[in-house]
This record gives C-alpha cells, sequence and structure tokens, in this order.
C-alpha cells in the first residue's frame, strides 16, 4: 500500500542517515576530553530528501554532525516549508555550550533549485523549482534574448537552468500583482535569507545556472538577461563562497542564543561543498563522486566551458573547478549485483588475480550521451558467464571511462592533468577498483575522502569565512 511503501522507504531513510553520521563521526579528528573552549564553525547542507549539519572547531576538526528528515512538503509552498523546519530543527538539537560558541554558519543547496519570493521580506510566493524541473519551451525565450546581444550559445540556454525557471515564472507561473515585488534566490540563498534578513544575496556558485559570470573583472550577469524585463529579480550582491554575508540578524541570534558575533558566511551549490570535504585544493587535484553516476571536478588556473561537452568551471578561492560528469557509474554494478556479492566477488578477483578483457564503453568519454537502457544492453550483450569476470571488467571500464574524462578536460584547456584524486561516493569504499582507476590514469593516488559529507565542506567554508583565510583546507 502508498502508507506502507511511504513508511518503507522512511526507514530506509533513516537507515541510511545513520550510516552516515556514524562514518563522518568516526573518521573525525578527535578532540582531547570534552569539546575545547574555541570557536566552531556550522556548515548545513541541505539535499533532496534531507538536511545534514556539521560543525568544525578552529582546527577544522568534526565536532558535531546531525540529520533532520524533511517534512511533508506544503500543498502550496512545496518543500520550502520543511527546508526552514529543518534549518530551526537542526540549530535548536546542539547543545547550548556548542551552540553560542557558534562563529559563523554556511549552507550549500541543491544546484539549480530556485524560489521567487517578496523581496520585502522572503515570503514565499511561488513553490521552489526543483534541480530537476525542466522548462523547454523557456530555452528559446532565454536563447531569444540572448541573440540579440551575442552569437555564442550561453550555458543558461539549458531547460534545467535557473534563467529557465525565472523565465517560467515571469511569463507562465506568476500572479501579475506579485512582479513588481518579486525576486529570484537560490535554495541556499534563501535558507541563510532566514539568517542574515538581507534579499538579494548569492555565491558565484549558485548564480553560475543563472548566468553569473564570475570570472575575475566580470563578476556580474550579462547584459542581456539583467537588462531582460525580469532582470531585476536576479539577485543583487553575488558574492564568492567563503566570504561573509554579515552578522546573523538579532531577532534569530537571539531566539537561538547565538554569539553576538556570529556571522553568515556565503556557501555553494551541493557538489561544490561535498569537493571542499574533498581538501583538495593544489592544481590538479581532483575529486570524483562515484556514485549511481560519475561526477567529477578538476581544479585548474584556466577556466574550460564546452557545452557540448558538458564541462563547465565553478570560481573557488582564486581557482577553476572544472566539472563534468557520465551516467556510466555504480548503476551499472547495482543492476546486476548486491553490495554483498560485490564483496565477494572481489575478494575472488584479488585472489584469483582476474584481469579485464573487455572495454565495454570504449571511447565514451564525458556526457550523458548513452542511456541507461543502451549502456546496460551493451553490458548485459557481453556478460561472461564468469560473475567474477563481469565485475572486473565492469570495474576496469568505468575506471577508463573517468580516466578518458580527466584527460578530456586537459584536452580542453585545464592547465593541469589529473594528479590525484579524492573519492566520495559508494564505490570510493572499493579498494581493488580504487588502484584500478589508479592504473587508468597512469598511476597517479587515488584515495577516499576521510570525509565526503558536504555539511562537512560548508563548515569548512564557514570557517574560512568567519576567519578570514584564503583556504578552506585547515
Amino acid at each position: 500500500s502508498p502508507s506502507s511503501a511511504a513508511s518503507s522507504s522512511a526507514a530506509a531513510r533513516a537507515a541510511v542517515d545513520a550510516v552516515v553520521v556514524a562514518r563522518a563521526m568516526s573518521s573525525r579528528e578527535r578532540v582531547d576530553g570534552a569539546l575545547a573552549s574555541s570557536s566552531l564553525y556550522c556548515g548545513l547542507d541541505f539535499g533532496t530528501s534531507s538536511a545534514r549539519m556539521a560543525v568544525v572547531d578552529d582546527r577544522g576538526a568534526l565536532v558535531h554532525v546531525s540529520v533532520a528528515a524533511y517534512d511533508a512538503p506544503d500543498a502550496r509552498l512545496g518543500l520550502s516549508t520543511s527546508w526552514t523546519s529543518a534549518l530551526w530543527t537542526l540549530l535548536a538539537r546542539l547543545e547550548d555550550d556548542v551552540r553560542r560558541r557558534i562563529e559563523a554558519v554556511a549552507i550549500d543547496g541543491t544546484s539549480g533549485t530556485a524560489l521567487i519570493v517578496d523581496g520585502s521580506n522572503g515570503e514565499v510566493l511561488h513553490a521552489p523549482y526543483m534541480y530537476n524541473d525542466t522548462f523547454k519551451e523557456e530555452v528559446g525565450r532565454i536563447s531569444a534574448l540572448r541573440a540579440a546581444a551575442s552569437d555564442v550559445k550561453h550555458s543558461v540556454e539549458s531547460a534545467s537552468s535557473a534563467a529557465c525557471k525565472l523565465s517560467r515564472w515571469f511569463n507562465v507561473d506568476g500572479e501579475e500583482e506579485d512582479k513588481a515585488r518579486a525576486r529570484l534566490l537560490h535554495h541556499a540563498d534563501w535558507l541563510a535569507y532566514q539568517l542574515h534578513g538581507k534579499m538579494g544575496m548569492s555565491d558565484f556558485n549558485n548564480a553560475l545556472k543563472l548566468g553569473f559570470d564570475p570570472a575575475p573583472g566580470a563578476e556580474s550577469f550579462p547584459s542581456w538577461l539583467s537588462d531582460a524585463p525580469f532582470g531585476y529579480m536576479l539577485p543583487a550582491h553575488v558574492l564568492a563562497p567563503g566570504t561573509s554575508f554579515g552578522l546573523i540578524q538579532d531577532a534569530v541570534r537571539e531566539r537561538l542564543e547565538l554569539s553576538r558575533t556570529c556571522e553568515v558566511i556565503a556557501g555553494t551549490t551541493d557538489s561544490v561543498a561535498a569537493f571542499v570535504a574533498s581538501k583538495a585544493v593544489a592544481e590538479g587535484e581532483c575529486a570524483t563522486s562515484l556514485g549511481s553516476t560519475l561526477a567529477l571536478k578538476l581544479i585548474s588556473a584556466d577556466r574550460v566551458d564546452d557545452l557540448s561537452a558538458g564541462v563547465y568551471s565553478h570560481r573557488l578561492n582564486g581557482s577553476w573547478l572544472v566539472g563534468g560528469a557520465s551516467n556510466l557509474g555504480g548503476w551499472i554494478l547495482r543492476r546486476f549485483f548486491t553490495n554483498d556479492q560485490l564483496v565477494e566477488l572481489t575478494r575472488e578477483i584479488e585472489s584469483k588475480s582476474y584481469v579485464a578483457d573487455k572495454d565495454y564503453f570504449e571511447g565514451v568519454m564525458l556526457g550523458f550521451g548513452l542511456s541507461v537502457d543502451e549502456a546496460a544492453a551493451i553490458v548485459e550483450t557481453s556478460r561472461p558467464s564468469d560473475d567474477a569476470q563481469f565485475v572486473v571488467n565492469i570495474f576496469s571500464s568505468i575506471a577508463n571511462v573517468e580516466a578518458r574524462c580527466y584527460e578530456r578536460m586537459r584536452e580542453l584547456g585545464a592547465s593541469s592533468g589529473a594528479t590525484k584524486v579524492f573519492s566520495a561516493g559508494g564505490g570510493a569504499q572499493n579498494v581493488l577498483w580504487a588502484s584500478m582507476r589508479s592504473k587508468a590514469m597512469g598511476g597517479i593516488p587515488v584515495v577516499r575522502s576521510d570525509i565526503d559529507e558536504a555539511a562537512y565542506g560548508a563548515a569548512l567554508l564557514a570557517r574560512q569565512g568567519r576567519r578570514r583565510l584564503d583556504t578552506y583546507v585547515p
């Protein structure tokens, strides 16, 4: 029944969250005895089904983690009410002594999720447009605006971009009487607004899908977008992640008994926060999220944007995070084997020294050129009778895709190829697979991130911003 299915889903989510908390706490840098009396810094990650909080100390050591599942969405306002409920729940859950020592808070949210709000008070005027909402008909409107000023296609000419969502509200969903007072805030922007109370604040990374250019000397929206009929709705102040939005507003500080000097720090997207958590910082260092899909980011001195290849660059601490993705990830293994089966088959591969004899995705690189069904068909039609051989072939094939992705980023203009890869996601736990991935990339180190939670990355940004540091690495 629907109710039993929902109950089962909630139970499964709670179990996953419990594992997340346990893993983060077991891998944290221990603090001797009770928590030290130093300042603390809070990161909040608002994901698709729950919110997570991480608190770090002056050394960047993790001292607290917590998870809050979202309430059911409001019939009119969608998940916006669920997000604020989780925000207050997580902050109130902190012990009084910990909460009073919080000196900064930073928030990350799902990239491309946007809200239309009243510019005078932050009241939500329409249910949030989610990261995976698409509006193909708005691409034409955005393209027409761009074409009047430039012949070069822009990244926001995508059905899932925040710019298309803004156009959708302005041209289709919005009430005429609401338009003059309406403003757009991203997921993380709006939650940060609940703390600092300043309208129109955003960060480089969240604003990228809205059309913001974070390049030095630019740091603005293109004129064809800011001069559009809805241009006044764009965030007026877009800051670098890890810089200060200002003090938490008095009413919130008094309600939660926070420090008088507690600041709200510009956050980022969930994927960039997860990158920060890896502590990759040097040119050529990378982070691969090896979950259902492959998500890759490489630190470069040079910006790389190639719409045809699905490559784009975020600005972070003076460098560029060249990002790309491929849909050829862990879902392929999940389609055929359970986790327990994969553990046993990995042992068999190691003990009998299996070697891959087939590359299922030869030549495949960045992007989502193959559908799930097409990729599955390729694998299934070439499946050997020996399951261990099948698994080692899949491991090797995905490792080759990852290697080609990073090499393609270099070919497209990244200042360095991959020199070290920090891994996150379920696939990062497999040591054999890590060694195969390392070999595919020429023997560079492939290591599992100590903590790969986005909330931890947000907490490191909070620490960086409050202490006026130039890096998030402790």
